[in-house]
């Protein structure tokens, strides 16, 4: 998934980082507010591996969260603002592109998908969406 998410990233000219949460929060980039660059923020991956009668492995699911956020400032006017201006694009634009490319690959079945808006996250004061995923290999 670091593989996948990170190509991604790479292609489209995304930032990417790659760490626990707390690390996440040290990040200081070079983005100045109203930078709508995506940054994604991917969290260490869970992989659990499915064995047959045979230990031979039959599927791997990959589970865990990232964030995409764009940057913004804390004194932005009010809440639709943010949505607007942020993550709404970040939801119509950047998502579809990661699920799309995800679904595209071949490899990888999506099961669980999950958004939850964000806004002024880690010190950097980032608005956009945490995803919180499950998808089978």
């Amino acid at each position: 998934m670091y593989n996948l998410i990170k190509s991604i990233c790479t292609t489209n000219n995304w930032i990417f980082n790659y760490s626990r949460k707390d690390f996440s929060n040290l990040y200081d980039g070079e983005q100045q507010v109203g930078d709508t660059t995506p940054i994604i923020f991917l969290d260490p991956v869970q992989i659990t591996e499915e064995y047959d009668e045979f230990n031979t492995v039959t599927g791997t699911k990959y589970e865990g969260s990232f964030m995409v956020i764009a940057s913004s400032d804390i004194d932005e006017q009010d809440y639709d603002y943010r949505y607007q201006t942020y993550i709404k694009p970040i939801i119509d634009s950047t998502l579809t592109t990661i699920k799309t490319t995800i679904q595209c690959d071949g490899n990888y079945n999506i099961i669980t998908w999950r958004t939850t808006e964000v806004i002024n996250a880690f010190d950097f004061n980032g608005d956009g969406v945490i995803v919180t995923y499950s998808i089978n290999e």
